[in-house]
């Protein structure tokens, strides 16, 4: 509505203001622009996007240009390379510039993390022709000494030794230079094929990025058990670049704001959300506190054990008629399917895959099973992007950033609790239905650690959902194995666990373990993809996977296979 008013003011004013909207995804940006359109009237909003492209004039031609958070990142990082090109396609417009940029929904990916490990180096230096070594010595000295660097580190090993320590903090502009030149040179290298696999040019380029990153900045060594990794960050939205309005609900949970807040003391606040705009009292809570591990790895270890014993606690607390939206880890969705039944119809959504998305409006219940907790890399290098590199003190021993944590374990786990919030904001809650601000009623289940990280999401549950009524929910995750009824057909799940695979083979033993298939339940799969004209042929083949068998009698062996 106000950009479409905005339009209309533009049409007889002296000093008329562009606006740029950026939104998460592609089908949000063609929504907003038609819906702009159909309010002003008239055509006055575009979308610009990798499936609708346009050329820099005929964006300028109007007053609203919408794009994505992707296209928006990209400008940014090439107007902090002082190549402001890219950002002023989306800047300037007819009668000036978009002097109004509005961001919908969090930056997620504001700040740009690089990792790169030994064998990632020596990927790299497989791949480089031995005509280019002599062209870039530079380069190629530096990747020589990073992966021996990382190579003896895994074989030291030493008991106590350092998790984390500064290499260096300022860039070196020749070894840059070099890094950049190698990049170019390699994309227009053919790889041959009989060594590297197709995805090898991206893979290279990609990880000479995060060194070229490294190199430009910052660096430090990292230890996570046996992974050994070199690391750097920045944050993409660069000085000087001008003012824009995020939308974030849930601004007041992300430290990262508040560091950006005391970094750029007067360039940057976070405005309150005014009181009295939501009323969450028609949310129960039911919270479920355990000491068991909630992580993607704990979670896809006990998957086959914790989703037949949720499943069955949420058909008892709910009945039948309701309608049940999921959030889990990715690892788990596609063993999860298999118990959507006629009786407790399942909506499935995944850490990375629910932000900003409406696609489960309709429902009345939501479940959180599992937490998207942060690689700590990614929490210290938000905070070393923002306040720039620290010594060595620091990054073994950050400081407190209140009684119960320093600042990247709190960044780590405040940015848990905006997806928490995100995710249970993906059923009917999100809709107000009366002038107090309040929605339909809701029931919201969720697993929380019984520690201070449990208490902290609890605090940004409140904090964000004003009203919400929490109860205790007698559950836990882990105990005796339970029987769940679950539903007559395995294969949309072998669909959606293909969907998500690497090209390669897939033997049929491994689709069945994922699944937790009986042998009955995996004799009727293997029967429909015999069959050519099934629907789950079909699906697959749209995925690029065909069916195999090999052998017979008891040494047959049968595979899905996905194309490269």
């Amino acid at each position: 509505m106000y950009a479409a008013l905005q339009a209309d003011r533009n049409l007889n004013h002296p000093d008329p203001v562009g606006v740029l909207i950026v939104t998460r995804l592609i089908v949000d940006a063609d929504k907003v622009a038609e819906k702009i359109n159909s309010m002003a009237g008239r055509r006055v909003a575009v979308a610009h996007h990798s499936e609708h492209k346009l050329t820099s004039s005929e964006m300028a031609e109007f007053d609203v240009l919408v794009i994505t958070h992707a296209a928006f990142r990209d400008a940014a990082e090439a107007f902090g390379a002082h190549a402001p090109e890219r950002w002023n396609v989306y800047y300037q417009w007819s009668r000036g510039t978009r002097s109004l940029i509005v961001v919908d929904e969090a930056l997620a990916n504001a700040v740009d993390h690089n990792a790169a490990t030994s064998a990632d180096l020596d990927v790299v230096l497989r791949a480089i022709p031995h005509e280019l070594r002599a062209q870039h010595p530079l380069a190629l000295t530096a990747l020589e000494k990073l992966k021996s660097y990382l190579d003896r580190k895994e074989r030291d090993q030493e008991p106590g030794s350092a998790l984390s320590q500064m290499l260096w903090g300022e860039g070196a502009p020749a070894y840059v230079e070099q890094i950049r030149g190698l990049r170019g040179a390699l994309k227009a290298t053919a790889f041959d094929l009989t060594l590297f696999n197709a995805e090898a040019p991206d893979t290279v380029d990609s990880i000479l990025g995060d060194v070229e990153v490294m190199l430009d900045s910052y660096a430090y060594y990292y230890r996570s058990g046996a992974q050994h990794s070199l690391n750097s960050s920045r944050y993409l939205i660069p000085r000087g670049m001008p003012g824009i309005v995020i939308l974030d609900a849930t601004a007041n949970s992300n430290v990262l704001y508040e560091l950006l807040e005391e970094a750029r003391a007067g360039a940057v606040s976070v405005v309150p959300v005014p009181g009295g705009i939501r009323n969450y009292s028609n949310v129960t809570l039911h919270v479920a506190r355990t000491t068991a591990g909630l992580g993607k790895s704990k979670m896809k270890d006990t998957k086959h054990l914790r989703i037949p014993r949720l499943v069955q606690e949420v058909a008892n607390e709910v009945g039948q008629g309701r309608k049940v939206f999921m959030c889990v880890h990715k690892l788990s969705k596609d063993l999860l399917t298999t118990f959507s039944t006629p009786e407790l119809p399942l909506d499935i959504g995944w850490w990375g895959a629910v932000d900003g998305k409406n696609d489960w409006a309709d429902c009345d219940v939501a479940v959180i099973f599992g937490l998207p907790y942060m690689d700590p890399r990614r929490a210290i290098g938000s905070v070393l992007a923002v306040n720039g590199p620290q010594d060595n003190a620091w990054l073994q021993s950050p400081p407190p950033y209140n009684e119960h944590a320093n600042i990247p374990d709190m960044l780590a786990i405040r940015d848990v609790a905006a997806s928490v919030v995100q995710a249970i904001n993906r059923v009917r809650c999100r809709r107000i239905v009366d002038c107090s601000g309040r929605c339909e009623k809701t029931d919201v289940y969720i697993v929380l650690p019984t520690d201070w990280r449990g208490d902290t999401v609890m605090e940004h549950i409140r904090l964000n959902m004003p009203g919400i009524h929490a109860v205790p929910w007698d559950f836990e995750p882990d105990g005796p194995k339970v029987y769940a009824p679950r539903c007559n057909s395995a294969n949309e799940a072998v669909i959606g666990l293909m969907r998500d695979r690497k090209p390669g083979a897939v033997p049929m033993s491994h689709v069945q373990r994922e699944l937790s298939l009986s042998k009955r339940q995996m004799a009727r799969v293997k029967e429909d993809l015999a069959k050519d004209t099934s629907k789950i042929t079909a699906a697959l083949r749209e995925e690029g996977v065909i069916y195999r068998v090999e052998g017979r009698g008891r040494g047959t062996k049968s595979y899905l296979v996905k194309a490269a």
